[in-house]
């Protein structure tokens, strides 16, 4: 009876932390984070708004010059996304990979294949619910 009892418990618990490590994964990245890529000409910011779906990653690029949208993978901590921008008239695909150390990330920006540097990205600060009162 007792080793049926801990034989469920011990289940139950591994099956639990299971769970809840899935979770944890795919909540990891998925939200607002305030980022900056190194270029030749300083730090240029932007956010991400990350939506994850197994290890697909999806969402928007927020930049200075106009929002676009992203693909990429999250594999335990490790990231990969793209995108594509307009420079000088012509498309140009940022890619990155990284990894991921909980409320951080960062890793290397290919500029088109042309050129590589360095990105970082931090989660930004939940925004707090507006009050009405003054």
């Amino acid at each position: 009876m007792k080793r049926g009892f801990f034989g469920s418990l011990l289940s139950f618990g591994l099956l639990l932390i299971c769970v809840m490590a899935a979770a944890a994964q795919s909540k990891s990245v998925a939200g607002e984070w305030d980022g900056a890529f190194e270029t030749p000409g300083g730090a240029r910011p932007f956010k991400l708004v990350l939506k994850v779906d197994g290890e697909r990653l999806t969402g928007t690029s927020k930049r200075s010059s106009g929002d676009v949208p992203i693909q990429g993978t999250i594999k335990g901590k490790d990231i990969s996304f793209s995108y594509t921008i307009s420079y000088n008239g012509n498309d140009l695909t940022m890619s990155f990979i990284g990894k991921v150390d909980g409320e951080t990330m960062g890793g290397s920006v290919s500029f088109g294949g042309n050129a590589d540097d360095v990105w970082t990205a931090k989660r930004a600060p939940a925004e707090k619910p507006k009050s009405d009162k003054p």
